[in-house]
């Protein structure tokens, strides 16, 4: 059956009308999948996925409110802290109350010595053992360096040193008598009784421990202080270890000159 042109043109418009549609949409599918596709790769290729950069949003305000959260402990603590110490602090006033009357034996004349000899005269007092390896020879030395440094100043007393044992079971006046020839000329030192010697170390608040019975080769664990007293007995200032003969020097001239000027005031 013989066709004209016309219907001709007519059936093949239909038919590719009716295979379009079908073909569009696939067309059309096949490319946004395609450009998904590109978009996917082209963030992983460059860093810039939007799910890893949320992911890395939330890492870092946890990481801040950590920081954030530790700081305010910090802050915290040390409010507490300060505002114990300033619950806690306490001022203190005067002196301290060390020293006391006491009554020993002299090495040099084997005879007893009272705290009231030395009334007028200002005193240094060093407590200690004649059979002490280092510590004490090295102290009473910068005791004598420090005297001497005091004896340059034209204003100044003469300061009279100290040696109290708190080992009197080896520190025989006789031992004593020639230990004192290695240091200061005005060294004077003293002994007694294990009581006098306790109740003494006790008065001036001295630390010292030595083991029991009979044994004769030991040392003496004890504190380490020189006490300045003054006119009458009393005590003025302590000075420690870590200071040096310089300084024990100055300080001393300083207590000394400030005792001075409140007596002539009382006078």
């Amino acid at each position: 059956m013989a066709f004209s042109a016309r219907r001709a043109t007519r059936l093949i418009r239909r038919l590719a009308s009716r295979k379009y549609k079908p073909f569009q949409l696939r067309r059309r599918f096949c490319e946004k999948k395609s450009e998904e596709v590109k978009k996917v790769s082209g963030s992983e290729a460059g860093g810039e996925n939007p799910s890893s950069g949320s992911t890395r949003w939330a890492s870092w305000k946890s990481v801040a409110a950590m920081v954030l959260a530790g700081a305010g402990v910090v802050v915290y603590y040390n409010y507490e802290k300060e505002r114990v110490l300033s619950e806690t602090k306490v001022t203190t006033t005067g002196k301290p109350q060390l020293g006391g009357p006491y009554a020993l034996v002299n090495a040099e004349t084997g005879k007893e010595t009272k705290s009231s000899d030395f009334h007028g005269e200002y005193t240094l007092l060093y407590f200690g053992f004649s059979k002490c390896p280092d510590i004490c020879p090295t102290e009473l030395k910068k005791m004598g360096r420090a005297l001497d440094m005091v004896d340059s100043f034209p204003d100044m007393p003469t300061v009279k040193p100290i040696f109290i044992t708190i080992d009197p079971k080896r520190d025989t006046p006789e031992r004593l008598k020639a230990y004192k020839k290695d240091y200061h000329p005005r060294l004077i030192c003293l002994t007694g009784s294990n009581e006098e010697i306790k109740k003494v170390s006790k008065s001036f608040r001295v630390y010292f421990s030595a083991p029991a019975g009979d044994e004769e080769d030991y040392l003496v664990d004890h504190s380490i202080f020189f006490y300045l007293m003054d006119k009458k007995g009393e005590f003025l200032e302590y000075f420690g270890k870590n200071l040096s003969a310089e300084e024990v020097a100055h300080k001393m001239c300083q207590t000394i000159r400030e005792d001075t000027a409140q007596e002539k005031l009382a006078a």
